[in-house]
């Protein structure tokens, strides 16, 4: 049985991962930051097949400590998905040097630890990291998410350098059009005219990815 870090487990698609991943008879390390008891409950239905950890990813030393406590517990990770992630949607005169840092933090500094605490480890175990960015990234322009969409570009470029770094790791990035998640602070009229990417189509997208033999990869779903 393969062990897989999700992070932001307790968010809208880490909860849907997390479920089908532990139908897929993975051993799931189900990571938060506020929300335990949405993660909570998941592991209370697989207590032999899941776990859940607790780290605000924005710093470093949260994320030693983490390595230290599955270390302590003898696990080691054979996957890695970088999910966590935060949006600050405003318009242009809103936006500050803080609402820029603290997306900066989550969605690409985060991911950064991550790969520095553990990727020797995957990398020994010839493992998989998938980081989950947006094609915000790709070809959207829309002023009001620029912290968010500025920290995906900096996550694709990042899975790319590290897909050359670290030589036996899978790393590779998918790029989801909307979610219809909680993050999402989008009025109900405005929703209804939107295409989204169904959660189970994103679940499965990310499993589909997880069997690629590519790394360095840039993948979009809309």
């Amino acid at each position: 049985m393969k062990t897989i870090l999700v992070t932001g487990a307790s968010g809208g698609l880490g909860i849907e991962l997390s479920k089908k991943l532990l139908e897929e008879k993975y051993f799931v390390i189900m990571h938060y930051f506020k929300h335990k008891e949405k993660v909570e409950t998941i592991h209370k239905s697989y207590p032999n097949q899941s776990m859940i950890v607790g780290c605000n990813i924005m710093e470093e030393k949260e994320i030693v400590r983490l390595k230290k406590e599955l270390q302590e517990k003898n696990i080691q990770i054979d996957i890695l998905i970088n999910n966590a992630g935060i949006d600050h949607v405003s318009e242009i005169e809103e936006k500050t040097e803080e609402t820029f840092l603290d997306v900066y933090k989550v969605n690409t500094l985060g991911p950064f630890y991550f790969l520095k605490h553990f990727g020797e480890e995957l990398n020994q175990k010839h493992g998989n990291i998938i980081n989950i960015s947006s094609d915000n990234a790709i070809d959207k322009y829309d002023i009001v998410t620029i912290e968010y969409d500025l920290s995906k570009i900096a996550l694709n470029r990042l899975t790319e350098i590290f897909a050359h770094y670290y030589q036996n790791i899978k790393i590779n990035a998918i790029c989801f059009g909307w979610l219809d998640t909680k993050m999402n602070n989008i009025p109900e009229n405005i929703k209804k005219e939107m295409d989204f990417v169904p959660l189970d189509i994103a679940v499965e997208s990310i499993l589909k990815l997880l069997e690629t033999k590519e790394t360095g990869k840039i993948e979009i779903v809309r």
